[in-house]
């Protein structure tokens, strides 16, 4: 069965934890991952896209006060997810706080799951944390009533016992409430949890938690808490990973050779066979539109997609990804080598002349010459744009642009030397390994030969018996004298 991974971490400011959260992302091949305490501005919530390749991103920045002139945001939410999701996954708009951000993953085959990221006030005020949680409780009494919700972030308050007297109380009530209120489970409660009970370094106690209730609790794989030696961290928060499992495959899989319809070559007859196709289908969903409750919307839309995709699967031609194509070529690039192409069996056909006397030669050799002259010309310009784009970002993203750069670099060769060894010939990097190995085996092994100095070998085996008969008689005489225990220390 599919499962869905998921991460909360407090990053302590986004921008000294950038590497340190593309490494997390990697290491644990989360699906959805969110993060607390950015510290990003409005302009800069980008940067969050940026990270790590594969992921998309919804952000919010606080609103700051008149007068901050800080070079960086305060607190900030975010939500990155997976681009090849197996879900639609939509942004819940109509959180109109800072604080909260909030996305629906939904399918025809899982229904709506919504996943909440948020970051409670920290300071001591309870009335601020009272507010900012009345707007979380309103969201998940809401929502909860059309699919499961799991909300993740840090809470800036602890559900555990252990915690309230280095703890602020009033807050930790004020989140017990919540949590009993909407039958929430959580970690030291009835979720066991691996690593270390805590999430908050400095003062060990546990801040951060991911929620859910007693559907996905029962699908939960585990709950686990990052210790500080897993990852490499600036931050003073440990990340909590969770993964339950689903009902259907998470992830959309597109491989480079699979075949996508080719809209541009298809025929009007192919036109006339799609539509027929498609009408029937088309009229019995208008229908059961017009029936449903705008609940079941959803449904209608995965069937429309599914029955356009199998019309367009028997009609449309199909073609793959050709990864000989050049990625200057362009329309003006394609109808010169067409036209140099076409010169050329006019010239075959006239029994390939040479000399520019004759005509079908001279016509053939000027489409050449103008086909390459338009193909330098796109090239040109396609590599001004990559330079123009290496420009840019080095200035406002160093990381992106290194990222960049690999891009554009060549992959390096897989064919490796071959080595000869006693008449045998080594190519794989294992086998030629395993000569090397060999070699030096038998390099340091004893052997003799017509050069070996045999009485000198019996010499010195003579000398090192007696060394070991003097030494081993007890009370014998020691060469330099008996060995005290001061040398010995």
């Amino acid at each position: 069965m599919s499962s869905i991974k998921l991460v909360a971490w407090n990053v302590r400011g986004i921008m000294s934890s950038t590497i340190c959260l593309s490494n997390l992302l990697k290491d644990t091949d989360c699906d959805i991952c969110i993060i607390s305490e950015h510290k990003l501005k409005e302009r800069s919530l980008h940067y969050l896209s940026t990270i790590e390749r594969g992921y998309n991103c919804i952000s919010k920045a606080d609103a700051l006060p008149i007068g901050y002139n800080a070079y960086h945001g305060k607190g900030g939410i975010a939500i990155l997810y997976k681009t090849s999701l197996q879900f639609s996954v939509n942004e819940i708009s109509d959180i109109n706080y800072s604080r909260i951000a909030g996305i629906e993953l939904k399918n025809q085959s899982y229904g709506s799951l919504f996943i909440f990221g948020a970051y409670l006030p920290s300071d001591d005020s309870i009335e601020n944390y009272k507010s900012e949680l009345s707007i979380l409780d309103s969201l998940y009494a809401y929502y909860s009533v059309y699919g499961n919700c799991i909300i993740a972030g840090d809470l800036n308050a602890s559900c555990l016992h252990k915690d309230r007297s280095i703890s602020n109380i009033y807050k930790s009530k004020e989140l017990l409430n919540f949590v009993s209120r909407h039958h929430l489970l959580y970690a030291g409660g009835k979720i066991q949890s691996k690593g270390p009970k805590y999430t908050y370094v400095t003062k060990q106690t546990m801040l951060d938690y991911i929620l859910c209730n007693e559907i996905i609790y029962r699908k939960l794989r585990y709950y686990e808490i990052l210790d500080e030696g897993a990852i490499s961290s600036t931050s003073d928060h440990l990340p909590v990973v969770i993964e339950f499992e689903t009902d259907s495959t998470p992830h959309r899989v597109i491989n480079s050779s699979d075949k996508l319809p080719a809209w541009h070559k298809v025929t009007d007859a192919q036109i006339n066979q799609y539509q027929k196709l498609l009408s029937d289908p088309v009229e019995i969903l208008i229908d059961k539109m017009n029936s449903y409750s705008f609940a079941d919307i959803d449904t209608i839309y995965d069937d429309f997609v599914s029955t356009l995709h199998n019309a367009a699967n028997i009609a449309i031609p199909k073609c793959g990804f050709n990864p000989l194509t050049k990625p200057y070529w362009n329309a003006d690039v394609k109808r010169a080598h067409d036209n140099e192409r076409s010169m050329r069996k006019l010239w075959v056909l006239d029994g390939q002349p040479r000399g520019m006397h004759f005509d079908s030669y001279r016509i053939y050799k000027r489409a050449k010459s103008e086909f390459r002259r338009v193909q330098q010309a796109a090239n040109e310009q396609y590599m001004q744009k990559c330079y123009d784009d290496l420009n840019e970002t080095a200035e406002c993203d160093i990381r992106l642009f290194w990222k960049q750069i690999k891009r554009f670099k060549g992959r390096s060769s897989k064919i490796y030397p071959e080595i000869v060894y006693e008449n045998k010939v080594y190519s794989s990097p294992e086998s030629v390994a395993n000569c090397f190995a060999e070699y030096f085996h038998e390099l340091y092994q004893p052997k003799e030969s017509d050069n070996f100095d045999n009485e000198f070998k019996c010499s010195i085996e003579s000398v090192y018996k007696d060394i070991i008969k003097t030494c081993g008689v007890e009370g014998g005489y020691l060469p330099g004298g008996l060995i005290t225990e001061q040398e010995v220390s």
